[in-house]
């Protein structure tokens, strides 16, 4: 079982996750990426592994998904801020 931790550099500071697995991982920081504000993206991240492989899939994903989010319209919220 290998620690992972995500180091992602936000405006409102740093959020530092950890998991022990890559699924979990890149769901916590998926979460968060999805939850910044458009603007902000695309944002410093940096993975910590044993496993290299691991480290640069996630590395990869991440980076990815920022880009994706950049070229995909926000979801519009209604006045509660839920989705819809």
């Amino acid at each position: 079982m290998a620690i992972i931790t995500v180091t992602i550099g936000l405006p409102t500071g740093v959020r530092l996750l950890a998991a022990n697995s890559e699924r979990s991982a890149a769901a916590y920081a998926e979460a968060v990426v999805y939850a910044t504000p458009r603007s902000a993206l695309p944002v410093p991240l940096s993975v910590s592994c044993a496993d290299p492989g691991v480290r640069n899939r996630l590395t990869t994903y991440l980076l990815d998904l920022q880009q994706e989010c950049l070229r995909v319209p926000a979801p519009r919220r209604n006045a509660s801020g839920a989705l819809g």
